[in-house]
């Protein structure tokens, strides 16, 4: 009796589970699914708010082929792979610098990370404000030093001039998430276990290739997790760059989150923008699916385990 009444119980507590579960379960649908599966059937329509006769009539892949020819859809993709490229590396880079500056020589921690988290703390439209409001090419704080220091001349504003406003763009970034990246991988070098660095210190190695053989192998997978996020997260950069210069001067910083606002809702041609969208989305699942294999393939070979050997008797 008491085993079926457990059993019982248990099977109650499941049904419950998932009745309380259900109504989140429906709005994470209805928010994500549907938004999604509506991209999808407009990416295979005509529809144009511009054009008359393009009421959304199906095309097939029309808008795909479209895209592949569209001279202006590649150049902001390729513009965009350079300002991921390097906005994540300045990033990395730096950030793990300052991660293990700050976990062998920082003794404050919390009052260093405070300071060091505020960038990332502000809303991107926020930044963006900031950045837009000291380098204005006349009233501009920054720009008036930059000036006064000889690095700007007096008929040159950062944000609309073709050669300094994507290095501009890059910095900006660099300065809002660096302290992302610190954050994340001060506490991985702060959860590695100690053993194997003392079994590394008494077998004779010496900081770098502490370093080299045992902090980046147990680093790999916080590393990856952190150059993964970042990644996916510039990729989709509109906020700042919208804010910042709409992406111009011309289409210099027009990246493709930049473009595919302008085919949408500029343009109007919402069948088309919409395929310029799906590709953002297929992008970022590359994107999961190279990082993923990047952590976990090696690290597959190593777990596997080995076959027994096999005795052989007489």
């Amino acid at each position: 009796m008491r085993a079926g009444g457990a059993r019982l119980g248990a099977f109650v507590d499941r049904q419950l589970s998932v009745l309380f579960v259900a109504p989140a379960f429906v709005v994470l649908l209805i928010i994500l699914v549907g938004p999604f599966g509506y991209m999808m059937w407009t990416a295979f329509t005509d529809l144009s708010f511009a054009l008359p006769g393009h009421d959304g009539n199906f095309v097939g892949f029309a808008n795909f082929r479209r895209l592949m020819h569209d001279s202006f859809f590649w150049d902001s993709f390729f513009l965009t792979l350079r300002f991921v490229v390097a906005a994540v590396s300045i990033e990395f880079l730096l950030g793990f610098a300052v991660a293990l500056l700050i976990y062998h020589q920082v003794t404050r921690r919390r009052l260093v990370l405070t300071a060091l988290l505020v960038p990332m703390m502000l809303a991107p439209v926020a930044v963006g404000l900031i950045w837009k409001l000291l380098l204005q090419g006349d009233f501009g704080m920054l720009t008036y030093y930059l000036r006064a220091a000889g690095l700007l001349g007096t008929d040159q504003a950062v944000l609309s001039d073709a050669p300094l406003v994507f290095p501009a763009i890059i910095a900006i970034d660099v300065w809002e998430w660096t302290p992302f990246v610190v954050l994340v991988l001060l506490a991985g070098l702060m959860s590695l276990p100690r053993e194997p660095f003392e079994a590394a210190v008494m077998d004779g190695a010496n900081r770098y290739q502490v370093f080299r053989d045992v902090t980046l192998p147990l680093l790999r997978p916080i590393v990856a997790l952190v150059v993964l996020l970042r990644s996916i997260d510039a990729f989709k950069e509109f906020d700042k760059v919208f804010i910042l210069t709409g992406g111009g001067p011309g289409t210099t910083t027009e990246l493709l989150s930049i473009y595919t606002y302008r085919m949408n809702f500029k343009d109007w041609d919402l069948g088309y923008g919409a395929a310029c969208a799906f590709m953002v989305y297929l992008v970022v699942l590359i994107l999961c699916a190279v990082f993923h294999k990047a952590v976990f393939w090696q690290e597959g070979r190593v777990s596997a385990p080995a076959p027994e050997p096999v005795a052989v008797t007489a």
